[in-house]
Formats: structure tokens, C-alpha cells, sequence
């Protein structure tokens, strides 16, 4: 629904079943939703899959304040990608070209797209013990 916030169960939990859809992506909005549910239901869930939205994580962490907030997997690639692309662009604008396989950015950047399955044991180990070496996995960063 554009412009609008939708609830389902995450894929573990589906049961066939829409929560429900409210029009709007306020917090006011999602907790005026909320607000319609029996208190019993709310105290059930456990964990929350959203987009990465403040608004979405401020109403889950108000009206829901024992659940676990995610963010879901969609979002997180997304999120992957268009970092991806910003190094690419970077990578454009200081070398004056389009990326090359000899560069070193360029290969760890196609080296993030390809599927686990399609790594050897090295590359997966070096982008595996690079990413741990950064601190937090999942912590903010500029």
C-alpha cells in the first residue's frame, strides 16, 4: 500500500493471515493501529520485522515495548546495495573511469554481490574476518 503501513507475521510465524493495513506511516499512525488490537495479542509478540523507519522503530519501541525489533531482510539488502553503488560511484569519480577488475575496490564489491554458496573458503574467511575487524556487526557507522 503506497504510503500506507502494513502488518503481517514474519515467515516463521505466517499463518495464512494479514494483521491488518492502516493508511499512513506515522507513529500515530502505527500506535493508533496498535491501539485497536486486544492487550493480550500485543504482550504475545515477541519480535517485530520492519523497513528501516524511525517512525516505524519509535512506534514498535512505544507500543510494543517488549519486542525484539528487526529489520527485515529486503530492507538489509537493499540497504547492502546502495552502498555498494556509492563506492562504485566514488570509485568512478576518483579514478576517472569505471571500475576495473585489477581494482581492489572493485573486486570487493563484486566479490559482496556474489552468493555465499558461489565464495571459495578464502574469499568468504577475508570478507567474513575483514567485516568482524570493524567492531559491532549491526552498530552504526559513518
Amino acid at each position: 500500500m503506497p504510503g500506507g503501513t502494513s502488518a503481517s507475521p514474519t515467515p516463521s510465524e505466517r499463518v495464512g493471515c494479514w494483521l491488518g493495513q492502516v493508511e499512513g506511516r506515522s507513529v500515530a499512525d502505527v500506535l493508533a493501529w496498535l491501539a485497536t488490537t486486544s492487550l493480550s495479542w500485543r504482550n504475545s509478540i515477541r519480535h517485530v520485522s520492519i523497513d528501516v523507519s524511525a517512525a516505524y522503530r519509535a512506534a514498535i519501541r512505544t507500543g510494543l515495548p517488549h519486542a525484539t525489533v528487526m529489520v527485515d531482510h529486503f530492507h538489509i539488502v537493499q540497504l547492502a546495495n546502495k552502498m555498494l553503488s556509492m563506492v562504485r560511484r566514488r570509485t568512478a569519480e576518483i579514478r576517472g573511469r569505471r571500475g576495473r577488475a585489477s581494482d581492489l575496490e572493485w573486486k570487493a564489491s563484486r566479490r559482496r554481490l556474489r552468493n555465499r554458496e558461489d565464495l571459495t573458503g578464502e574469499q568468504f574467511a577475508t570478507m567474513w574476518n575483514t567485516l568482524l575487524g570493524e567492531g559491532t556487526i549491526g552498530s552504526d557507522f559513518d
